[in-house]
């Protein structure tokens, strides 16, 4: 072999190392990859590893909603709760109609009915808001705040009133806290007078109470009248130990008290009582027999049966 042959021979030997140390070098700054090439990451070629470890991928879900992670989210609209029903009928004293005044917003009957009130500090600061909120100035703001301030502390037993004192403070610090915001007002929930039984008075004849006992009782014969204490519109059933009973009742309608009858003892000393209106009544009272309080058939009488005093009835105002 000659001194040619041989260099020829190991010229093509070293041609693939050449080459593979050539594809160790990477590109010139001055180049630029090739469109479509897999540098690139164009079409028709995979992108390579390193390529990817760098690419921005945008996340498919960012917690706590699209606002971020780090941001709340928003506070659920603020609710201003309107005058709830009372409930309260026609035939109630002034405060049960200036009750019905605020519900429906009738801000003149309810100024030009303040001096028929009991409370009128109450009725003067529900005129003064039904105001604010018809005509919306400052002025008439400020009025609303001031009479609301100067309501005194209401009796626990005046449901409509104190009912009527929440409904105004509540409208008043609203605007107080939001200006130039108009007031949010719903309907009112519930009732301001939830309907109860919390007892029993027995009376006389004349349905006037008789005192001298410490519990509501009667002789075994029966025939003594009764009265429900508590807040009721319409008493549908009157139940003895959870039976409808059939008792003699009188009332003057809606509203109104409501007497029955004690039926004669059976075997038992007492029994439980029950009633059922147009709404749910919670509540029962006791009523005991008991010959030691008089002759057979003649009333006695005794406070509640829960002990307490009078509690109220129509439109919050403690039973007769």
């Amino acid at each position: 072999m000659n001194y040619g042959t041989r260099n020829r021979i190991l010229g093509l030997l070293l041609l693939p190392a050449i080459f593979a140390m050539g594809g160790c070098a990477g590109p010139s700054q001055d180049s630029a990859p090739a469109q479509g090439s897999a540098a690139s990451g164009g079409s028709g070629a995979p992108v390579s590893a390193s390529s990817a470890s760098t690419a921005v991928v945008e996340p498919t879900l960012v917690p706590g909603g699209p606002a971020g992670p780090d941001v709340p989210p928003p506070a659920a609209a603020p609710v201003v709760r309107w005058v709830p029903i009372g409930p309260i009928g026609p035939n109630d004293p002034q405060e049960g109609r200036m009750y019905l005044y605020a519900q429906g917003k009738d801000c003149d009957r309810l100024r030009d009915g303040v001096d028929g009130t009991t409370f009128k500090d109450v009725w003067r600061a529900a005129a003064a808001v039904c105001d604010a909120l018809r005509v919306n100035t400052g002025q008439s703001w400020q009025a609303a705040a001031t009479a609301t301030a100067a309501v005194p502390e209401v009796p626990a037993n005046r449901c409509l009133e104190l009912a009527i004192v929440v409904v105004m403070r509540g409208v008043v610090d609203y605007h107080a806290s939001n200006p130039t915001s108009a007031v949010p007002l719903q309907p009112g929930a519930g009732e301001s007078c939830p309907r109860h039984l919390s007892g029993l008075t027995v009376v006389d004849e004349n349905l006037n109470p008789v005192p001298g006992l410490q519990r509501p009782g009667g002789p075994r014969t029966g025939g003594t009248w009764v009265r429900l204490d508590g807040y009721y519109v319409r008493v549908s059933s009157l139940k003895i130990d959870g039976i409808d009973s059939g008792v003699e009742t009188r009332s003057a309608g809606d509203y109104s008290p409501v007497y029955f009858k004690t039926p004669a003892a059976t075997a038992n000393n007492s029994f439980t009582v029950t009633i059922s209106d147009t709404l749910d009544v919670v509540g029962a009272a006791q009523f005991f027999y008991d010959d030691s309080g008089g002759s057979s058939g003649s009333p006695t009488a005794g406070p509640s049966s829960t002990g307490g005093p009078p509690q109220p009835s129509r439109s919050g105002a403690a039973l007769p």
